[in-house]
């Protein structure tokens, strides 16, 4: 069975599970197979060895070995995430006077060879360093910046290369920019509401806005290619598949491509065969909801055994 990429916050921590090639210069870094990746925020005053502390964290969530994990003094609400098709970016950043950290989890649903792995990790820190000169920062990396580059093992053939001017390299590229210079804005946010200063990166009084949850953005075609940012309060498309008891937790459906034909089926489109997601509202219905909530690593299986009891 193919495991598909699925990541979910708890207690601070997020937790990208899935069958991996990963490569990292984090903690106990390097090259190999991993099922987990982890992000961490760790508390003011933090003193304790990087690596030992992630391996608490791993063992209390029930993950062991083999993994990879970086350490953040960011609050996962200042979390952006950013999909660019098969790629997905998970940023966190702090910059200030006395604080630099800016971690960068990059997976693929591409299988990628090694030396793509390497090559990603390259096109990453070229697109980071491309935004910290745009904000006028130090142009520097430091030691506390990680970077964690990720494929998911699912069969296909691996791209072999992954620079910024490949087709993999070019969306690395574009959702980690969007993604961190909108962590940059959150991070101005939280300097602003909790120490009454600002770089002045989140445009004045919109900066004061504060963040309940990570932020989610998706590259759209419709209209022209554009970052959508997902806010589920006051969306102007619900209810968007027409049933009273509809819920949104899941507006982005971590299930997808499920591939299971009692929901929906592949369609044609001018960018070929896609899997269509148009008249299916089973990750809607509350009792799923509740239950991939409380199990953010269930599967089909189990979710359709729990739609059947309702």
């Amino acid at each position: 069975m193919v495991i598909c990429m699925r990541y979910y916050l708890r207690n601070d921590t997020l937790i990208i599970r899935g069958d991996f090639r990963a490569a990292s210069n984090g903690a106990e870094g390097g090259l190999k197979d991993a099922k987990t990746l982890l992000n961490v925020s760790i508390p003011r005053g933090f003193s304790e060895n990087a690596a030992g502390y992630l391996e608490r964290i791993s063992a209390r969530n029930g993950f062991l070995h083999p993994y990879f994990g970086l350490l953040t003094a960011v609050p996962m609400q200042n979390l952006c995430i950013a999909q660019y098709d098969y790629i997905t970016a998970f940023v966190t950043a702090a910059v200030s006077d006395r604080n630099r950290t800016i971690n960068i989890i990059v997976t693929s649903a591409k299988p990628l060879t090694d030396a793509a792995l390497l090559g990603a990790m390259m096109t990453v820190t070229e697109a980071k360093m491309k935004v910290i000169a745009e904000r006028k920062l130090p142009a520097t990396a430091l030691s506390t910046d990680a970077v964690i580059v990720a494929a998911e093992k699912n069969g296909s053939a691996a791209e072999e290369f992954a620079g910024p001017l490949t087709e993999v390299g070019m969306r690395i590229a574009k959702a980690v920019s969007h993604a961190l210079t909108e962590a940059f804005v959150r991070f101005d946010n939280y300097l602003l509401t909790n120490w009454g200063i600002s770089r002045g990166w989140g445009g004045g009084a919109s900066a004061l806005m504060k963040r309940k949850r990570p932020s989610f953005f998706i590259l759209s075609r419709y209209g022209g290619e554009h970052w959508n940012e997902w806010v589920p309060e006051g969306c102007p498309y619900h209810p968007c598949h027409n049933f009273a008891e509809q819920q949104c937790d899941f507006c982005y459906c971590p299930l997808y491509p499920c591939r299971d034909t009692e929901f929906s089926e592949e369609i044609d489109t001018p960018a070929g065969k896609l899997w269509s997601c148009m008249d299916c509202r089973f990750i809607h219905e509350p009792a799923v909801v509740k239950h991939l909530k409380e199990n953010p690593e269930a599967g089909m299986a189990e979710l359709k055994a729990v739609r059947k009891k309702r």
